[in-house]
């Protein structure tokens, strides 16, 4: 059987593959370079198969491969680092040569069937990405840890990704009664971005917007379980990224302490908290550690160790869960909002077009039960 899977199902493998002949896992600074002060000793790693699992043992100069079944154990292969570094290694040019959004690796396709490994990622049910025994330096013992992988192999990922549900809505009062929709779609998309036009002539208007709520209750559900401020926090960033034109995440955020939509501040003074940088902190790692629009987000961490990046030029670091502050403020700096398909109709401005592959349906002026809304869609992706 031939086994497929696009670039962050593989990069999934290649972090595991690879992390295995290294035998290491070193800490990340802020710039997502090697701590080499802080690295972590590899001793085992574990993937799920539908039926069984399969334990990856580094035991002297050997890795050996077994395949678990009702807690029984079968030696499969027996390997050195250099043959797994060399696996690494093809993986790797592949991730970086292919161009369909799907692809095999030939190469190895005997290494995968040798060793009963049938998918590229983990399994739905783990929140975790990879499972890794480590001798934990800070603990001076072994523990066994699951990680969140992130992979800036090839494009860059994405660390929120869209959804329909994703569109925060926004009432829009004070406009005048005699303004038409039709002509204020069709005329906000000529000198700017569409969205950035028809939010700014929106400011321009006097009219007053307002957070209604979001399409997805999940979602809504999801920020509320973070911290009840963040449904609107992101909400207001997100007004802001296309008032602004800005989708840096930093500098939204830094805008967001500026102007304090919410009124968190009542003197200059009170902004030394920086209370919207640090909720939206909280959302960005939340969401590297798993938590997605529509699956309930329960916020549990219990033998989570944190999140392992596969970097581009192949050198793969961690930020430990000893050290989220650093990986908080890794994210915020290098994150962007990133604007999907709206789903319009080109030729009719401000209409779904229902034959669009992508049918969020977001970013402009509609009416409806005689109010105006409009629809803002909440992606982030690595810069």
């Amino acid at each position: 059987m031939e086994i497929r899977g696009n670039v962050g199902e593989w990069s999934e493998l290649y972090v595991l593959v690879k992390l295995l002949s290294d035998g290491i896992l070193y800490q990340s600074d802020i710039n997502l370079c090697r701590d080499s002060n802080n690295a972590y000793k590899v001793i085992k790693a574990f993937k799920d198969e539908a039926n069984y699992s399969l334990e990856f043992d580094r035991v002297g100069n050997y890795l050996k491969v077994y395949r678990v079944t009702n807690d029984e154990n079968t030696l499969l292969k027996e390997y050195t680092f250099d043959d797994f570094n060399e696996v690494s290694k093809k993986i790797l040019n592949s991730i970086k040569t292919k161009s369909e959004r799907t692809f095999s690796i030939p190469d190895i396709q005997q290494f995968l069937s040798d060793n009963c490994i049938l998918t590229t990622k983990a399994s739905s049910h783990s929140k975790a990405d990879i499972r890794l025994r480590i001798y934990d330096h800070r603990l001076a013992s072994e523990t066994e840890l699951g990680f969140s992988i992130k992979s800036l192999l090839g494009k860059k990922s994405t660390l929120f990704n869209t959804g329909q549900g994703n569109n925060f809505i926004y009432e829009v009062k004070c406009l005048t009664d005699s303004i038409n929709i039709k002509e204020f779609n069709e005329s906000t998309i000529i000198d700017k971005p569409k969205i950035v036009s028809r939010i700014n002539k929106l400011n321009e208007l006097g009219s007053k917007i307002s957070f209604y709520g979001i399409q997805s209750r999940q979602l809504q559900k999801n920020l509320k379980m973070i911290d009840g401020d963040l449904p609107e926090v992101i909400a207001w960033s997100l007004y802001y990224r296309y008032l602004k034109n800005e989708p840096s995440l930093v500098k939204i955020a830094d805008l967001l302490e500026t102007e304090d939509p919410l009124g968190f501040y009542e003197t200059d003074d009170d902004n030394k908290q920086r209370m919207y940088v640090y909720k939206l902190k909280k959302f960005l790692a939340e969401s590297a550690m798993g938590m997605t629009s529509e699956n309930i987000w329960l916020g549990e961490y219990d033998s989570f160790g944190g999140v392992i990046v596969a970097k581009n030029d192949g050198d793969i670091v961690c930020f430990h869960i000893y050290d989220f502050n650093l990986f908080r403020n890794y994210l915020l700096n290098n994150t962007k909002f990133e604007q999907a398909s709206t789903g319009e109709d080109e030729i009719h401005p401000g209409l779904e077009n229902h034959n669009a592959k992508k049918k969020y349906y977001f970013g402009w002026l509609y009416e409806e039960n005689g109010c105006n809304y409009i629809k803002l869609n909440l992606q982030i992706r690595f810069n």
